[in-house]
């Protein structure tokens, strides 16, 4: 589901029905580091490992532009990427400017390991209003801007248009009983045994962030602006969703869990050389708001740049104005992304682009992608224990989906863990 969270995802020819989001691959390579010309200014750079040839390439274009400054490139993988840099920062080699994650937000905000742009670069607020609104959800805190975005997507629902008429509808789902008469139908008559791909094994780092966007969708939410869940309350949104879930798996049996798709996959189905290319399309997340879960990564100006004095910072400044913002009036690297690496974006006027329009459209729908991404929010919660908790709450999940146990104590259970973590870490 997810683009850059690391895991490749199986695509299986068939889809019907799936909720999708959008993933990049990441592989490890070795750390890059030139030796710095005199008189130069050098900032260290920490990446995880996706496409590391296109950031040396954006780099190096980079300081073309800015000749004294030397930027020293280092990268590792995804799924070591908070605890190396964790690492750095309590160790003292930490970098000057990184990615880094909503997820991570609070966490790296608490233990002062990144610091709020507005203060130092205040001209990068102006940028604010052209994001969509979970990516300035998930780059700000208690007023103050910590990033500039690198990347952006959302959990989107994807569905085979072919396949729904020929089971007799016509469009999108608009609701999930919607899906569920669709997904009958198509069983009945043979089309797919399977309609529904989601993937929701515990394993599956994909698993909470789909939760979420039905959650969201119908209408819903998991926690109260205090941090406290609502999620556990009989009769919620939630309880309702992971009913249904059940309900998919065990009883209605239209469900395949092992199914996974990526958004980016969305270009590989439409275009490839099958007897279904052309017939995949986007729809808004079913349900009565019709919102989701939005991600964001980005670029921060960690606590050990912005001390290093005047002149880094100032070229800090100019390497995330050059990589997060515009150049020239226009957000070339972001664009570069779009097009090559079909990355998603969290700058709403690049819907407007026409190269990109032209791209996205060969596949999918901008006019869609966009409407989703105004509808989309961050996952509440985002404690600096939200990923311990994740792990648990999957294992309940899972445990309800496959009717090992109800919706509601499987809930229960992940409310009573969130409460037993908010104690620990006040603590």
């Amino acid at each position: 589901m997810h683009r850059n969270r690391g895991v490749l995802p199986v695509v299986r020819a068939l889809f019907v029905l799936a909720i999708v989001a959008a993933l990049a691959t990441m592989s490890p390579v070795a750390a890059t580091a030139r030796r710095a010309a005199p008189s130069t200014v050098d900032l260290k750079f920490q990446v995880w490992s996706y496409s590391v040839p296109t950031i040396q390439s954006n780099i190096k274009r980079f300081e073309a532009l800015h000749p004294d400054v030397n930027i020293q490139l280092s990268d590792t993988s995804w799924f070591d990427y908070h605890d190396v840099l964790a690492t750095k920062f309590t160790g003292g080699d930490a970098p000057d400017i990184a990615y880094s994650s909503d997820h991570w937000l609070r966490e790296w905000v608490a233990t002062k390991w990144i610091a709020p742009l507005d203060q130092y670069f205040p001209q990068f607020k102006k940028y604010q209003s052209e994001w969509a609104p979970y990516a300035r959800e998930g780059m700000t805190l208690n007023g103050h801007l910590y990033g500039l975005p690198y990347y952006a997507d959302l959990i989107d629902f994807l569905y085979n248009a072919n396949q729904v008429k020929k089971a007799g509808f016509s469009g999108a789902p608009k609701t999930w009983d919607d899906v569920k008469k669709i997904s009958l139908t198509l069983k009945r008559k043979g089309i797919v045994q399977y309609p529904l791909n989601i993937p929701l094994k515990k394993d599956d780092p994909w698993l909470i962030e789909i939760f979420y966007s039905m959650v969201y969708g119908n209408g819903g939410h998991m926690f109260d602006q205090n941090d406290n869940p609502v999620f556990d309350r009989a009769g919620s949104p939630a309880e309702k969703t992971l009913q249904w879930l059940q309900d998919a798996m065990t009883k209605w049996k239209i469900l395949n869990p092992a199914g996974v798709l990526a958004k980016y996959n969305l270009a590989e189905l439409n275009l490839g050389q099958h007897k279904e290319a052309g017939h995949f399309k986007l729809a808004l997340m079913p349900g009565k708001t019709h919102s989701t879960v939005g991600f964001v990564r980005f670029y921060a100006l960690t606590t050990h740049g912005a001390g290093r004095g005047s002149d880094v910072v100032k070229n800090a400044g100019d390497f995330l104005q050059y990589f997060g913002g515009k150049t020239g009036g226009q957000y070339t690297v972001e664009k570069r992304w779009a097009l090559e690496k079909g990355l998603g974006f969290a700058n709403l006027p690049l819907y407007n682009d026409p190269q990109v329009k032209k791209s996205i459209n060969k596949w999918g729908s901008v006019a869609l992608e966009r409407s989703q991404a105004k509808l989309a929010h961050v996952k509440e919660g985002l404690t600096k224990f939200w990923g311990v908790w994740d792990i648990s709450a999957r294992e309940e999940l899972d445990k309800a989906i496959l009717g090992q146990e109800s919706p509601s104590k499987a809930l229960k259970n992940m409310a009573n863990r969130w409460k037993q973590l908010k104690k620990q870490y006040k603590g």
